[in-house]
């Protein structure tokens, strides 16, 4: 999407933009508005999908697996997506009272990744390093 893009980060500035919107809407052309959250970079965003699939990979390497719903005797291989469903976003919901990924801070995404590893090492011996782009955040 190509046009303006705006950093609210203050009531003034919200104020600002509201004002441009509305003096936008005037000339009645279509506008899409997108929210992004500035949280993140996409470098740390692709880091933490990289630690799923990783977590999901050694998992699945070491024999875990998800059990299947219908058939306990079937294991699921873990995936990206499962990693982050099942082990990270409930987490995140414990310690920040946070529902989505994209909205925790890069200090949170740092503190909740590190649990989340720990937590796998514990409970299935299974050890993943932390992504080397998360370290220093």
């Amino acid at each position: 999407m190509e046009g303006e893009s705006w950093l609210v980060d203050s009531q003034d500035k919200a104020k600002m933009f509201c004002q441009f919107v509305m003096e936008q809407a005037k000339e009645e052309t279509p506008r899409i508005y997108q929210i992004k959250y500035g949280n993140r970079s996409n470098k740390q965003s692709n880091a933490l999908h990289l630690m799923f699939r990783e977590v999901a990979n050694a998992l699945n390497d070491a024999g875990f697996g998800q059990p299947h719903p219908f058939n306990l005797d079937i294991q699921i291989p873990y995936t990206e997506e499962a990693v982050k469903t099942l082990f990270f976003q409930p987490i995140i919901k414990a310690m920040f009272d946070k529902t989505s990924t994209r909205k925790l801070d890069t200090k949170e995404l740092s503190e909740a990744s590190n649990y989340m590893l720990n937590a796998v090492a514990e409970n299935s011996g299974v050890v993943v390093d932390f992504p080397h782009s998360l370290r220093n955040l």
